[in-house]
């Protein structure tokens, strides 16, 4: 039997680069990656991984329709680098592509809060992709991963990461996580088993942990480099609005990830502690 192919946006990056490795690892899928130039360093570095890439671009609908001509699944996600608008509009033609050329399974990943009016724009944005692949009626689901571990990963971010959790989060309230690879594994699950998350919606997260608790895990794993350092507000508030918004609201709100539930589905997503032994 040939292998159904599930297309991957962000092959090269931190979520789709994990849904691509667990697909590979989970096997019976073939996976096709889209390149604005299929003759690029990095588009080769994913051919010799077997992937197969195809010539494609979230901002030319043509070349969208063709990209998934024959394939089963979509894995759907958008980056916030090129603006707010660019994310919704590109999020937004690559359902509609998915509808017309008649994928059977759409994985759009969003974010943890954004179904919960948070008024941060990153998340809104997603928000509207959201309302409209359910308003053409895609055989979709929801991704909503908190926030990233991987954003710990260099010194400069961890300092202004640690920064901005310890001015706007209250001390006793505890920040949810989550490693990019568990996302390509929830991911992955869904693609395997349609019936039970078609139409389905979830936060996901690994770990919670509150400031202190961070910052002793990161003690305790020999993480020394970009550990708490007293920035000045006039930088922190310096920040774009998005950014300031999004911390102001884990210290009011905050995801809602259900984890007790989650572990028993997935006992293999990362706690922090193990995130950071893996990456030493």
């Amino acid at each position: 039997m040939s292998q159904k192919t599930i297309v991957v946006f962000g092959a090269t990056g931190h979520q789709g680069g994990a849904v691509l490795r667990a697909l590979q690892q989970k096997g019976g899928w073939q996976v096709r990656a889209l390149s604005r130039n299929p003759a690029s360093e990095s588009a080769q570095a994913l051919k010799a991984q077997g992937v197969e890439v195809v010539k494609g671009d979230m901002d030319d609908d043509a070349s969208l329709t063709k990209a998934f001509q024959g394939a089963y699944g979509v894995f759907s996600v958008q980056g916030t680098d090129q603006g707010i608008e660019t994310e919704i509009r590109r999020g937004i033609a690559v359902a509609d592509a998915a509808r017309k050329t008649g994928i059977e399974h759409f994985v759009y990943s969003s974010v943890g809060g954004a179904d919960r009016q948070s008024g941060v724009p990153h998340f809104e944005s997603k928000w509207r992709i959201e309302e409209h692949i359910r308003k053409i009626g895609l055989p979709a689901t929801v991704v909503r991963p908190v926030f990233f571990m991987d954003n710990f990963r260099k010194p400069v971010m961890r300092t202004l990461v640690l920064a901005l959790v310890r001015r706007n989060v209250p001390p006793q309230k505890p920040l949810q996580m989550i490693a990019s690879d568990d996302i390509g594994k929830w991911v992955a699950m869904a693609f395997a088993n349609l019936e039970d998350f078609i139409g389905k919606s979830e936060e996901i997260a690994g770990d919670e942990l509150t400031y202190t608790q961070i910052v002793r895990t990161f003690r305790r794993n020999r993480w020394f480099a970009g550990l708490p350092f007293p920035l000045p507000d006039i930088i922190l508030k310096r920040l774009p609005y998005d950014v300031r918004k999004m911390f102001e609201w884990f210290g009011s709100c905050g995801y809602k990830s259900d984890l007790a539930t989650l572990r028993t589905r997935h006992p293999d997503f990362l706690t922090f502690e193990n995130w950071l032994k893996n990456k030493i």
